[in-house]
């Protein structure tokens, strides 16, 4: 029985789907609620997904500069229609 246990453990742990972390933020422009994943700092000119919580809908973005100041990092992306878009996030 503990052999079956271990085996019903690991085989749940390689089967599930592990959980995708995310950066919290806003577009300071609308004060929208936004997410950043993955869950890391972005370096210019790496794609990032940004979730806007208020449409419940997601684009990937192309990192134009991050700055860093005492509390937050501002993430300047551009949308894939061109729109550029800085994202204030959680200072890490």
């Amino acid at each position: 029985m503990n052999l079956f246990f271990s085996g019903a453990i690991l085989l749940g742990c390689l089967v599930l789907p592990t959980a995708i972390m995310a950066w919290d933020g806003f577009d300071a422009d609308t004060t929208d609620l936004v997410e950043l994943t993955p869950d890391k700092l972005p370096s210019p000119g790496e794609a990032v997904e940004v979730r806007d919580y208020d449409t419940d809908t997601t684009q990937t973005c192309l990192v134009e500069s991050v700055a860093r100041n005492s509390r937050t990092i501002e993430v300047m992306v551009q949308t894939p229609d061109g729109k550029h878009r800085t994202l204030v996030m959680e200072g890490r």
